[in-house]
């Protein structure tokens, strides 16, 4: 279930230490582990502050996000279209900038952490003929929030479902598997059902300024853009991707979309990734998502429990849906694996708004929530 060991960890007391459970639980989970009575629940307690985690993810994110701030920061300058009074020096004047999108780069050298061997990527010698991306990011702006008139999304083709990008941040596309620990924030399972292609970890966008690029987590059947397979690449309108056996197009987010849903003559529903299943959402009516125990009488608004193995770990009372002025909102009930909102973990207390397309990633369970005309 977990990616890593807590019986086996070497900075198991480090953890313990520094997690936030009161004292008496570090003093129960300190003997547990001493008598060798330890559990999934019990390892449970300290996942959610896992150091190996923490320290995989941040490298994750460094490596991707250092490839991104260089492809920013390297612009080249088009002298031939460049208009200039012959008075006026660069270093005083206004140089304007064309990107030239058939200009190559090469990502910097990064040290890789040490993977499991689904996570290792492609060697060169494997990806024959796999050319380079040759898209550059068109900003060198500083991170700024941005606004809904400059979001993106991937539409699945087959099916329809829309997946909302983050505008800074990172997002991760994959499958359930119930061996690994983290399931991926974006669930392809129900559209790759037919393949069986799609990689437990395969691809993870990176956003930055509302721009977007992709790269493979190693996965067999690799990432194909436009038709060309690639390891990490540069995202444009338009662009068509292959994620093994789920095709997609990446697009802009027109506008009158947002403004559809808060019309009062749409229908708000949530669909579980995994299986497909859809639930329509009554509007001005608080929604508790979580999953049902006989043992206790409790049966929330939208039960999970029915979803099987992918639900295992979702609580009782998991989130919760509310209403503010015509719009839904997303917020964890203090949940014990927690709720992640477009790649992030939301803590208690914590209210977010949905748009078309955003995905809500339960303890593993992914909802995505749209709308229909």
């Amino acid at each position: 279930m977990y990616k890593y060991s807590c019986r086996k960890c070497p900075i198991r007391n480090r953890c313990i230490e520094e997690s936030e459970n009161p004292t008496t639980t570090k003093n129960m989970v300190r003997s547990a582990f001493e008598a060798r009575t330890d559990t999934l629940a019990t390892w449970g307690l300290l996942q959610k502050q896992c150091l190996l985690l923490e320290a995989d993810k941040a490298r994750s994110r460094s490596a991707l996000s250092d490839r991104l701030r260089k492809v920013q920061d390297e612009r080249v300058d088009d002298t031939d279209d460049l208009e200039m009074p012959s008075t006026m020096s660069k270093s005083k004047g206004t140089v304007i900038r064309r990107l030239r999108p058939d200009k190559q780069f090469d990502p910097p050298e990064q040290s890789k952490a040490k993977s499991p061997d689904y996570l290792k990527p492609v060697s060169s010698s494997q990806k024959k003929g796999v050319s380079k991306p040759l898209r550059r990011l068109s900003s060198t702006k500083p991170l700024h929030q941005v606004g809904d008139e400059d979001r993106f999304w991937l539409t699945i083709l087959n099916s329809g479902h829309r997946i909302a990008l983050p505008t800074n941040g990172e997002i991760s596309f994959g499958r359930f598997d119930p061996n690994v620990g983290i399931p991926p924030d974006i669930d392809l399972s129900f559209e790759d059902r037919e393949f069986g292609l799609v990689a437990r970890r395969h691809a993870i966008i990176v956003a930055r300024n509302a721009e977007h690029m992709i790269e493979d987590l190693g996965s067999r059947s690799g990432i194909f853009l436009n038709g060309r397979q690639i390891e990490n690449g540069l995202l444009k309108p338009k662009d068509h991707l292959s994620l093994g056996g789920v095709k997609l197009i990446y697009d802009k987010i027109p506008n009158e979309v947002f403004e559809q849903a808060k019309s009062k003559q749409v229908r708000h529903k949530l669909i579980v990734t995994p299986t497909g299943r859809k639930f329509y959402c009554p509007i001005n009516k608080k929604i508790v998502i979580g999953r049902a125990d006989p043992q206790v009488n409790f049966v929330p608004d939208l039960d999970l429990s029915q979803e099987g193995e992918v639900a295992r770990l979702v609580s009782r009372r998991h989130a919760m849906i509310r209403w503010r002025y015509g719009q839904p909102f997303i917020e964890d009930l203090g949940s014990g694996f927690g709720t992640r909102f477009r790649g992030e973990g939301l803590v208690l207390g914590q209210s977010i708004p949905l748009k078309p397309g955003d995905h809500i990633w339960l303890a593993g369970c992914v909802l995505a929530y749209d709308i229909e005309t």
